[in-house]
């Protein structure tokens, strides 16, 4: 028996030996981690100023995985650049309305969620590329957050604080200044208090008072709570002297390197 013939021999002892629930867990792993390497990939490509021409095969390529596999993921581009943009702002989403504890009303609130997510594009410009991209023919950001500006808007409407016409015509001009200014501000040039004078203006647009406007935007960003599972995502430091705490994403690992690591783990199972 050759040395290629006994290492299959022992890899099909190791897998007769292993318990078929756990053997149903580490199946389930293991696609949860190429899910997760052709977001991350997908993350790469697109977080660059002209990511949006990416394709699948490029994807497929930074992950190293066929485009067969890739179809066991997600049907189309489309799909991917949904999972991704839900990916981008989930948690970050999460942590901003966290930080809405500790602010009064939803002026204050609808002014302190631009200039985070703003100030967030400037200090991660590959998470900026990466949401306006994933967005290019779809809404910017996820469609949860679409629902949450346009709750807010319609709060500011029902106290009195805002005197616009729609809460749909509010998320409009909300969202729609959010791209320009994210692209205005990754192209480079914009002053370090541009987050503030858009926030102000869109404030103003709303029908909130000039002294409120500058008041709000005068104020200092508290530190965000510490984003959880889609950290990977986000490498900026925002907010107050601690910022989001979060570590620096990686590109996606070599799948390479990742199986021999499989391999390690799998001899230890008996």
């Amino acid at each position: 028996m050759d040395s290629s013939q006994r290492k299959r021999s022992v890899k099909k002892r190791v897998r007769r030996n292993i318990d078929p629930t756990r053997r149903a867990e580490i199946g389930a792993e293991r696609r949860s981690r190429t899910r997760t390497d052709l977001l991350l990939a997908a993350l790469e490509l697109f977080g660059q100023p002209h990511g949006r021409n990416t394709r699948i095969e490029d994807v497929c390529a930074r992950a190293e995985v066929s485009r067969g596999t890739f179809y066991n993921y997600f049907p189309g581009l489309e799909a991917l650049l949904e999972a991704l943009s839900e990916g981008l702002t989930r948690e970050f989403d999460a942590a901003v309305h966290a930080a809405f504890e500790t602010l009064e009303g939803p002026v204050a609130r609808t002014c302190a969620a631009m200039r985070y997510y703003l100030h967030a594009a400037v200090q991660d410009a590959r998470w900026g590329w990466a949401v306006i991209n994933s967005s290019v023919g779809r809404t910017l950001y996820s469609e949860a957050i679409t629902l949450h500006v346009r709750d807010s808007i319609q709060a500011g409407m029902d106290s009195g604080d805002f005197t616009i016409d729609s809460a749909d015509v509010g998320r409009d001009i909300l969202l729609g200044t959010g791209i320009s200014a994210t692209i205005t501000l990754l192209q480079g040039g914009a002053p370090s208090d541009y987050p503030e004078k858009v926030a102000r203006q869109v404030l103003l647009s709303f029908g909130a008072s000039r002294a409120i406007a500058n008041a709000l935007t005068n104020l200092p960003l508290d530190a965000l709570p510490r984003l959880a599972t889609d950290a990977r995502y986000f490498r900026g430091r925002l907010g107050g002297a601690v910022s989001v705490d979060v570590e620096g994403a990686s590109p996606a690992p070599s799948r390479r390197r990742r199986r021999a690591g499989e391999r390690r783990s799998s001899s230890t199972i008996k």
